[in-house]
């Protein structure tokens, strides 16, 4: 089971970095061909990078060895939970269309 599951964490963290990697590669052709939603693409690559690592995060947790490592994964698992939370806030708003003031 052990075993199986490093695999599992290694597999979720390869995934979640060749997306990074993607999002990067299509952002810089978006900026090269200047497109309007550079960060946008950015953004939504490493919200969806974030939830693959946060899976193998939680993974981790169950084969922690002492209460040292599960501290730290813990505090590994908040900080990337938070990360993702911010990314989807400025996702969600920077793909809603400005709306002026009503006069």
């Amino acid at each position: 089971m052990h075993e199986f599951l490093e695999r599992g964490i290694l597999i979720l963290e390869i995934v979640g970095a060749a997306i990074i990697l993607v999002a990067g590669v299509k952002t810089f052709i978006a900026l090269v061909t200047k497109t309007d939603n550079c960060k946008l693409i950015m953004a939504e690559g490493i919200a969806t990078a974030l939830s693959f690592l946060l899976g193998s995060e939680v993974l981790k947790t169950i084969i922690a060895p002492d209460w040292m490592d599960l501290g730290m994964t813990a505090a590994i698992l908040a900080m990337r939970a938070a990360m993702s939370v911010l990314i989807h806030w400025e996702t969600h708003h920077e793909s809603k269309p400005e709306q002026g003031t009503p006069e």
